[in-house]
């Protein structure tokens, strides 16, 4: 039964991560519509900078990257993603808001690998 509940447990922390990546992207497109210009620009920023943030996790960060990193370098590109959301949230005047996702990341993280699954 442990076991099982070792699995369901992993399972909704991988789920948080997925999550938290996701609220990374929607954090990137709310600080590019803060850009400072015009409508254009600021609806260019919106697209690219989630555009990008989602290209360099495909390239780097997912479990399927397409670009193998060695584990420490892999967490230290994790971190940075995460980091880069909690600052752009901070930027937004949410640096409370950035904190948490921070902390929430780190935590899971933390107990995942913990658990025996690197994450």
């Amino acid at each position: 039964m442990a076991g099982r509940a070792g699995a369901v447990i992993r399972g909704l922390g991988l789920l948080l991560l997925f999550l938290l990546e996701l609220a990374v992207l929607v954090v990137g497109a709310r600080w590019g519509w803060a850009v400072h210009g015009n409508l254009a620009l600021r609806l260019l920023a919106a697209v690219a900078v989630p555009a990008v943030l989602a290209t360099l996790w495909g390239v780097f960060g997912s479990p399927k990257a397409r670009v193998v990193l060695r584990a420490p370098a892999k967490q230290a590109f994790q971190a940075a993603w995460f980091v880069a959301g909690g600052g752009m949230l901070a930027l937004l005047g949410r640096p409370l808001l950035g904190l948490a996702l921070v902390l929430v990341w780190a935590v899971t993280v933390t107990l995942l690998r913990l658990s025996g699954r690197p994450a």
